[in-house]
């Protein structure tokens, strides 16, 4: 077929634009791997809305080799005497940490998952954020199955995983099994804030707006 027998449209549609390859990247603060749908390690896009407060926009980091950091927590690097208090401190508030403060026959997770909901709120009552009543929804179970749907109250500062601790408390769904969802965007990691996810934005708009946990 020659070329003047090819359809315009069709010749439009294979052959790229001027400076096709060559267009400058919208790279920020927010968005470290333009082009790619990617923040960080996950396939997570930016999420620098202008109708978003600057606390809700993700920054993902890198470290000098090029890899990327959680900058949410610092590491632990107690004394050997904050250590030892810390877990004594643990051990009395029902937390297991091992033989040397756990009397025998008494291990136990259950304490993890106690109280949940009141101990996250109480972490973050001077970080900031506000405290956000959540519909929680399993596509995993029939509602006689897990007791739902349900209602939470967790702050938007809270973490991902904290918050699978508050709904495994409230269910019996295990941490593990929770993949969640939250107006169609999926909370791959667990590491990043609700408001990350826009949970604060638009819980304020839609409080009915249910998080998922999603089959696949």
């Amino acid at each position: 077929m020659k070329t003047a027998d090819v359809p315009r449209r069709a010749m439009t549609m294979v052959q790229p634009g001027p400076n096709h390859d060559n267009r400058p990247k919208a790279y920020s603060v927010y968005n470290d791997q333009p082009g790619t749908g990617k923040t960080g390690m996950y396939e997570i896009p930016p999420n620098n809305y202008p109708f978003y407060s600057e606390e809700e926009k993700y920054k993902p980091q890198h470290g000098i080799d090029g890899g990327f950091l959680s900058e949410w927590e610092p590491l632990y690097e107690a004394s050997t005497v904050k250590a030892d208090a810390d877990k004594l401190k643990a051990f009395q508030s029902g937390v297991p940490v091992g033989s040397k403060y756990e009397p025998t026959g008494t291990k136990s997770w259950a304490p993890v998952f106690e109280n949940a909901e009141r101990k996250l709120l109480n972490k973050y009552k001077d970080k900031g954020g506000e405290e956000l009543d959540m519909l929680v929804v399993s596509d995993l179970h029939r509602h006689e199955e897990y007791g739902g749907p349900f209602w939470i109250k967790v702050p938007s500062t809270a973490r991902v995983r904290e918050v699978r601790l508050v709904i495994s408390e409230k269910c019996g769904i295990l941490p593990g099994l929770q993949r969640m969802s939250y107006a169609g965007k999926q909370m791959e990691d667990a590491e990043r804030k609700l408001e990350h996810y826009g949970v604060k934005y638009w819980n304020k708009k839609f409080p009915d707006w249910p998080l998922y946990i999603r089959r696949y």
